[in-house]
């Protein structure tokens, strides 16, 4: 299979949405917000709108909505930054633990599943590959 394909491919969101069935009946949240949350509880370098889409490919507008959505369910927060009052910061609520921790063990599992049957050093190796492609498409973007 080429790497194209890969990146181009759907079957990573089908299989998302799947997994993300039953966390999405509990919660009544849908997979983006399901997302959002992930991201936030695990990337400390995401914490603005722009990081935010950047990282889900998704438009401001509908994160915008996403976010406000998460805000009022109380799920998020979100604050001036600090040194720069213009950027917003979203941070997680106690009220997000329980979901936190559901999509954690969801989001496991399927990573096992995903890398099932396939070695330490090939996991390795994968890795580095796909560091390095994601580097050499930020350098494309950013200069071409």
């Amino acid at each position: 299979m080429s790497i194209e394909r890969i990146l181009r491919g759907g079957k990573f969101k089908k299989l998302l949405e799947k997994t993300m069935a039953d966390a999405k009946n509990k919660t009544n949240l849908n997979r983006v917000e399901l997302e959002v949350i992930y991201l936030l509880f695990h990337y400390d370098d995401v914490t603005t709108l722009t990081d935010i889409c950047q990282y889900t490919q998704m438009n401001k507008g509908h994160m915008s909505t996403t976010l406000d959505n998460l805000v009022k369910k109380g799920y998020v927060v979100c604050k001036r930054d600090e040194k720069d009052r213009r950027y917003v910061k979203y941070q997680l609520t106690e009220a997000s633990e329980q979901i936190r921790m559901e999509i954690d063990g969801l989001w496991s599992e399927l990573l096992s599943k995903i890398v099932s049957g396939i070695d330490e050093e090939s996991l390795k190796v994968f890795n580095q590959v796909a560091k390095q492609i994601n580097e050499n498409i930020d350098y494309l973007l950013e200069n071409e």
